[in-house]
């Protein structure tokens, strides 16, 4: 069975859904699936594109047996309602025409927020005339609304009617947490087809918990209490309250914020008032670097902005920093607390508290017991909750969703499949994909009519055939390219 999976964020991007859509895709590898996903071009949270991505139309990697297929976007390190439409509306446009030229599917998987997703993969579940499935991994647009990404009454409205739109044309959708579930289910037609595929511990985390942690190697503070916040540094987060907290426990505690986002040059100002060493900030670093760090620390924090919407999430973050045998504090409301087993693997907290914060922090450096009780209740938690047995959940209802579709009929004919087949095969769109762009040949082919000779170097190709930088004659269009690698290096999310 052949899936297309469509994400606006994937490896190696720094954000949660591309944790989450890569353990979807190894786990339909495993169970013998081919797969190809295509995602923006890696630009977040900075929204400056990855140098080895730049002035190409479209890059193609091999992780596995899957093919990665990343698109332009409009991205912008400018966070405004305007430029976030651009940004998500952008990888619609180029996702859904891509989607309508790769291999045929069986079905189709859209992961969504942003919601222009779903629409990408309606489109290209309607050219393959193949079933689709889409992941809620937030609601939308409740949270865009709370966190002041979108606004108007009208666009609201649009957005909104469109959710209705995708839920009830979707063949089944997946989500995150019980009450996202409830949601989704109150407002379409059929609540049955709705199923939880939660988030949870990576494998790498769960194998940190052996390691032995290295403050030195990693530049951490040997003789302070350390608490470490990992991941996006956005709205969503409230880390405000963690900065003041900081201010709060003065000499002997050092606060790390590991990562990067549109909030954090805020936070730097933030804390440039208090006492070198109370907070430092580092960039983002691999996911495998990431672990080390949440290993060496003593404590880890996962919080949430206290608003009501955010009350029905649960950071995925959560089951990481429980997974690596460490003190989770959890500064947060709602959904979150009410994970079974959470009350025993982490301290919680009221967000938004600096005060409360503070006394968890120094709470936890003073008490050796509490701190081998939580790291241990955590790492129990954490196996329980292991992303390979949610992702395994996705492969069941993708293969169901396929066998109902064989059963019922709706497909098109084999040999209209047949055709499509060969119209585009893998090693033919990868050709493609690698050939020289479009301007080169024009030009070629002008030159060509004059002389009737031309040689490849002339016209700016690579000895290989795939074009290594943008030649003279190609400036108008950038170029493409192709790369048989291994995976791009995970990040934190």
């Amino acid at each position: 069975m052949r899936v297309l999976v469509l994400s606006q964020f994937f490896t190696p991007e720094v954000v949660a859904a591309a944790t989450r859509v890569q353990s979807f895709v190894d786990a339909l590898q495993s169970a013998g699936h081919a797969v190809d996903v295509v995602c923006e071009v890696p630009n977040h949270p900075d929204g400056v594109v990855a140098p080895e991505y730049r002035g190409r139309a479209l890059t193609v990697r091999r992780d596995g047996g899957a093919r990665i297929w990343y698109v332009p976007v409009r991205a912008s390190p400018v966070k405004t309602p305007a430029s976030r439409l651009a940004f998500y509306g952008s990888y619609a446009l180029s996702a859904t025409a891509l989607a309508m030229a790769v291999p045929c599917a069986d079905v189709v998987l859209g992961s969504s927020p942003p919601l222009p997703v779903g629409v990408a993969a309606a489109a290209a579940a309607a050219r393959h005339r193949a079933p689709w499935i889409l992941d809620v991994r937030d609601l939308w647009p409740d949270a865009a609304v709370a966190l002041g990404e979108l606004s108007g009454p009208r666009l609201i409205r649009l957005a909104e009617r469109l959710e209705r739109r995708l839920y009830s044309g979707a063949e089944a959708i997946t989500t995150v947490t019980p009450a996202f579930r409830d949601a989704i289910a109150s407002r379409v037609g059929r609540p049955g087809k709705v199923s939880l595929v939660p988030n949870g511990a990576s494998e790498l985390c769960l194998q940190a918990a052996g390691w032995e942690p290295d403050r030195g190697a990693l530049d951490l503070a040997s003789d302070r209490f350390v608490w470490t916040y990992a991941g996006n540094v956005g709205l969503a987060q409230g880390l405000d309250s963690a900065v003041h907290a900081a201010a709060r426990l003065g000499t002997g505690f050092q606060l790390v914020v590991l990562g990067g986002g549109p909030e954090r040059e805020r936070l730097e100002r933030l804390a440039a008032g208090l006492p070198v060493g109370s907070v430092v900030f580092r960039d983002t670093v691999p996911q495998s670097l990431a672990a080390r760090y949440l290993r060496a620390s003593d404590a880890l924090l996962v919080p949430l902005a206290d608003t009501a919407t955010l009350r029905s999430f649960v950071p995925s973050k959560l089951f990481d920093c429980c997974a690596v045998q460490r003190p989770v504090i959890l500064a947060a409301d709602g959904q979150a607390r009410r994970l079974p087993g959470i009350g025993r693997a982490a301290l919680p907290v009221a967000p938004g508290d600096p005060q409360a914060l503070a006394g968890a922090v120094r709470r936890l450096r003073d008490d050796a017991e509490l701190r081998r009780a939580l790291a241990s209740a955590g790492a129990a938690f954490a196996a329980q909750h292991s992303r390979e047995r949610q992702a395994g959940r996705l492969v069941e209802l993708v293969e169901g969703v396929a066998a109902r579709q064989r059963r019922s009929g709706r497909r098109g004919t084999s040999a209209s499949r047949k055709v499509a087949r060969r119209r585009h095969s893998p090693s033919r769109l990868e050709r493609r994909a690698s050939s020289r762009p479009a301007a080169v040949r024009r030009s070629r082919k002008r030159r060509s009519a004059a002389t009737r000779s031309i040689s490849p170097a002339a016209a700016g190709a690579s000895p290989g055939g795939t074009s290594s930088a943008a030649s003279p004659t190609a400036s108008a269009m950038p170029p493409t390219a192709v790369a048989t690698t291994g995976r791009p290096a995970a990040k934190a999310s």
